[in-house]
């Protein structure tokens, strides 16, 4: 798929789940504790593939600090979200952020290129946290979520990635499942899913 089909399948996607919220308070609760008590001088959150902004606003709100979302496509209704191909530089976010958050991965076409970027938006100290399920894994896989990877094989994979420069440095498995519903042969079929949480830095 070249770029400007993958930008209109998200975007399409985007339009279509406009009202759908991945994010929840009892994981970003999980995430804000362990940032509080980790990251030094937490001053930016920068949530990518924040929709609506959900996300960002409720970080930033728990951190004391300013937050933005990115999106492919966001909503007219969202607040404090920026139109941005999480997969691009941006200058002015370099080594500005304590925090980036995403749950979004899974939209990716190309999660080392992502990473590579948000490691750059990194403030000294600084952590990216990844939300990871088993719906983001290969069997929820599809055109508008091409990544897809099994929650044992995710810290090998962004290790690899890393070469050396980042890798994953905690796993915080939520002590809560997630609410959700799959399609199951026409019908929907209500599931509680595991949650991981990848906490990636720096290795120097």
């Amino acid at each position: 798929m070249d770029y400007e089909a993958y930008r209109d399948v998200q975007i399409r996607k985007a339009n279509a789940d406009t009202g759908d919220v991945w994010a929840d308070p009892k994981t970003l609760d999980i995430i804000a504790t362990y940032v509080l008590k980790k990251v030094p001088d937490i001053s930016f959150v920068l949530c990518h593939g924040s929709k609506s902004g959900m996300e960002s606003s409720y970080l930033a709100d728990k951190l004391g600090c300013e937050g933005l979302g990115t999106d492919i496509a966001p909503p007219e209704h969202a607040e404090g979200v920026e139109e941005w191909d999480f997969h691009e530089r941006r200058a002015d976010w370099n080594g500005r952020a304590s925090l980036i958050y995403t749950n979004a991965l899974d939209h990716s076409y190309e999660p080392k290129k992502a990473l590579d970027c948000w490691v750059e938006q990194l403030a000294p100290g600084g952590r990216i946290i990844i939300e990871h399920t088993m719906l983001h894994g290969p069997e929820g896989a599809s055109k508008s979520d091409p990544f897809g990877a099994h929650p044992l094989i995710m810290p090998y994979l962004v290790l690899e990635w890393g070469s050396g420069a980042y890798c994953v440095q905690e796993i915080i498995v939520a002590p809560h499942k997630k609410p959700h519903w799959k399609p199951v042969d026409g019908t929907r079929e209500d599931t509680d899913l595991d949650i991981w949480l990848y906490v990636i830095g720096r290795t120097n």
